[in-house]
């Protein structure tokens, strides 16, 4: 599954010590994640959220405040899974399969952690990993959660091996189609969720004078069909000011307002709208010499 990030060649996590066979060597920390960034492709010492935005994203979704968005990701995933299984006539089922999946850009786990369960209470079985080049997000999510190996990377050049995943997320973060379409295995699923236009406008209308609504990017993604598209949205309505600060403290606004203007925003803040806009996109068989590849 894992390769080395120098030279590509296949590399175990679960090995003492973990060392590919041109010698290139990685620690694991007592935690259990591994860093795959080689300081020579950081780009700064520290890169990625610091541990003050990750601590507040831990808090945010401890309150399970985005509960409905995690529960919609389960059932769609659980679905295109299923009509996978149904087209390649495979009567027993996907669930009888292990499933791999991997979060790029997992942050401190939520989602993929949320994912995990979802999909292992409908009957899979899932082989879980997920990457962030946040070193202090990617300590949190090992410490949390036990039943997936976490690692340091960037998205833009994951230590996977070709066409082993299943499924792979992308929730608000940056990252590679060029990689996603190598990773993933034919008829593999990418799941991707973004700001759709009214998220937490509400929020946006207390900081800015005139605040624009979030683009959508309906473009399409070379090497993937576009197999569910759709705008997700409900009302968040804050049960307390600590609820509220959560939800400021992981948004860029509360690292660049005045102290004054945050507590005016708590005060004023009764609800907010939480508005995703949800893709799902299926990996293209590859086709070499006029032949579409064995799957």
């Amino acid at each position: 599954m894992w390769h080395c990030p120098l030279c590509k060649s296949s590399i175990a996590l679960n090995a003492t010590p973990i060392r590919c066979e041109n010698n290139h060597s990685f620690d694991k920390a007592k935690s259990g994640y591994v860093n795959l960034l080689p300081v020579q492709f950081k780009k700064s010492k520290l890169p990625g959220d610091d541990k003050e935005m990750v601590k507040a994203r831990r808090e945010f979704h401890q309150l399970n405040t985005y509960k409905p968005l995690k529960d919609r990701l389960v059932e769609l995933v659980d679905i295109l899974l299923s009509e996978t299984s149904t087209e390649n006539n495979l009567h027993e089922g996907v669930s009888k399969q292990v499933l791999s999946v991997y979060d790029a850009g997992c942050g401190e786990g939520s989602y993929l952690d949320a994912i995990v369960q979802g999909l292992s209470f409908k009957g899979f079985s899932i082989e879980a990993a997920g990457s962030d080049i946040s070193k202090i997000a990617v300590e949190l999510a090992a410490k949390a959660y036990k039943q997936a190996q976490f690692v340091v990377a960037s998205s833009f050049d994951l230590p996977l091996k070709d066409n082993t995943h299943n499924v792979v997320m992308q929730v608000f973060a940056p990252g590679s189609n060029d990689e996603y379409q190598r990773v993933l295995k034919n008829e593999g699923l990418l799941v991707t969720v973004d700001p759709a236009p009214k998220h937490l406008f509400e929020l946006k209308k207390l900081v800015y004078d005139t605040p624009r609504l979030h683009q959508v990017n309906d473009e399409p993604r070379s090497g993937f069909t576009r197999v569910h598209d759709e705008e997700f949205s409900f009302p968040i309505k804050f049960e307390s000011e600590d609820h509220r600060l959560a939800l400021i403290k992981m948004t860029p606004f509360y690292w660049k307002l005045p102290q004054g203007k945050i507590e005016s925003i708590v005060t004023s803040l009764d609800c907010v709208t939480a508005d995703f806009h949800i893709q799902l996109w299926r990996k293209e068989a590859s086709v070499v010499n006029g032949k579409v590849e064995s799957r």
